[in-house]
């Protein structure tokens, strides 16, 4: 089963269809005006992120293989099966828990920020060093302004300790894209 849902990105074909359902949660639940709202708005948009570079247009694990790593075609470092692990695996279940631990503590939903600013930023940076669009680039852009506003009104509105927050949302995201950037380049 998970090999099928691995092979050319099967599982990424849903991905549209979890972010319309779960932002369409999120504005049944939730407003603009609370902060709980900017906890989890990245949920829904991650998704839309992952349709875009997996499903369509796709093609990340080709920019990866051949722009960035440079292999030769039929040459893969990064796989399906990778893949499949890095965004079901790590991405979906790391956001999911860290949703609900953020209706015990708002503050769980910097997390979720956090991590998608950085990732956000690999993409933003990478489309500027090298001149040109990368699968996710547009979904990111989008989701990097509003990442950072949802990161300022969680901060202003709802952390009590936003230093302590902010460090550990900080070296979370950080030491986990390492990690993830060594694993795609490995």
């Amino acid at each position: 089963m998970i090999i099928k849902l691995a092979v050319n990105q099967n599982w990424a074909i849903v991905t549209l269809w979890i972010g319309i359902i779960s932002a369409i949660l999120l504005f049944t639940f939730y407003n603009p005006s609370q902060a709980m709202f900017w906890a989890l708005v990245n949920i829904p948009l991650y998704l839309f992120h992952q349709t875009e570079e997996h499903y369509k247009p796709g093609g990340f694990k080709d920019y990866i293989n051949h722009v960035i790593n440079n292999l030769p075609r039929g040459e893969e470092k990064l796989t399906d099966l990778k893949i499949f692990w890095i965004n079901i695996g790590l991405v979906w279940i790391a956001f999911a828990i860290f949703g609900i631990l953020s209706f015990y503590n708002i503050a769980f939903g910097l997390f979720i920020i956090i991590f998608s600013l950085i990732n956000c930023s690999t993409h933003i940076l990478q489309g500027l060093i090298r001149h040109e669009w990368n699968p996710g680039l547009v979904v990111a852009s989008i989701q990097f302004l509003l990442s950072i506003y949802a990161a300022y009104f969680i901060t202003i509105n709802a952390l009590n300790n936003p230093w302590l927050w902010w460090s550990s949302s900080a070296i979370f995201s950080i030491v986990v894209h390492a990690l993830l950037i060594k694993k795609m380049l490995k």
